[in-house]
């Protein structure tokens, strides 16, 4: 009997070594990725930032992806490697629960805003040249996806008063105060999870539809038109199933959770490998998002030719020389 326990230990601490070393393999590439993209985009800001009105959700959403990174995800490889969180003070656990919360739902907010702003960027482009509309419709819903997750979450997290409990003798920090509180815990769940999901999930069946009625209604000559735009539209899809598969399994299990289903609790494993796979999303959001703006690639493949061209051409230089 006992070499069974350690057997099943061994099992569970090689399993715990390979979600560790994944979760850091991510990591680093998820920063060189990053970095790259915000320099490229730093040095053409005024030609793919503010010229180009489908690309500024998509910087938001690297920005976010990196805070991610940074500031969140390095607490959770730890708490992988260490079995505990580097610290369990309740300062500490206050900040890494405000960040989290907020850069998950400043996340969900963007890919489902930007969703709906797609669809006139490809079909409704000229309410977007009106200074008026143009911020009704573009600038203040990507500054609210921005601003309001931190500030509900710096007042139902850092401000919310209740009944903490003892962390200390916890290896892990405990979940936010305010998910004692029924009501707000739901209206969290729908409003921040389960609405930004659906408004994403229902943008992009509006987008497939309206592109089969406008191809039923083509002629010959908008047929280029057509094509170029199912080309924007498939990438745009696949862009939001990434989120959707990501964040859906997560989303029905923090559901269940909200709504009180306690015989979750029996599938005490699955729902602990949906909330393991949902610690990718943010991290393979810039590889992602290349999808979407491929001038990054393009840029990368040329400078690499030049500089093989210019190589090739000094061996070939040195070669001649007797």
């Amino acid at each position: 009997m006992l070499g069974v326990n350690i057997t099943i230990l061994n099992n569970i601490s090689s399993i715990k070594n390979i979600e560790f070393l994944l979760l850091l393999l991510i990591e680093i590439f998820s920063i060189i990725c990053t970095l790259y993209l915000l320099i490229y985009f730093l040095f053409h800001w005024r030609f793919m930032v503010i010229k180009s009105l489908p690309n500024q959700s998509i910087v938001l959403l690297i920005i976010v992806s990196f805070l991610y990174i940074i500031f969140d995800l390095p607490f959770t490889i730890n708490s992988y490697y260490f079995g505990s969180d580097y610290s369990r003070i309740l300062s500490f656990c206050l900040f890494r629960n405000w960040i989290h919360y907020t850069l998950i739902c400043n996340n969900l907010y963007l890919v489902s805003t930007s969703s709906i702003q797609r669809y006139f960027l490809l079909f409704k482009i000229h309410l977007l040249r009106k200074r008026q509309t143009r911020w009704i419709l573009h600038y203040i819903p990507l500054i609210f996806c921005i601003i309001y997750p931190p500030i509900f979450y710096l007042i139902t997290i850092i401000f919310y008063s209740c009944t903490s409990t003892d962390i200390i003798n916890s290896q892990y920090c405990t979940i936010p105060c305010y998910f004692q509180n029924s009501i707000l815990l739901i209206v969290d769940c729908i409003i921040h999870y389960i609405l930004p999901l659906i408004i994403t999930i229902s943008a992009n069946i509006v987008l497939i539809c309206w592109m089969i009625h406008l191809r039923c209604d083509l002629n010959v000559e908008q047929m280029y038109l057509w094509k170029r735009q199912k080309k924007l539209i498939s990438q745009i899809l696949i862009f939001s199933l990434f989120y959707i598969i990501g964040w859906l399994p997560s989303t029905i299990v923090f559901a269940l959770n909200a709504f009180s289903f306690n015989k979750l609790n029996q599938y005490g494993s699955v729902v602990v490998w949906l909330n393991y796979t949902s610690y990718f999303i943010c991290p393979l959001q810039p590889f992602i998002c290349l999808i979407l703006v491929p001038e990054p690639i393009y840029f990368l493949q040329d400078t690499l030719r030049q500089l093989l061209r210019k190589a090739m051409m000094r061996t070939s230089v040195i070669t001649v020389e007797p």
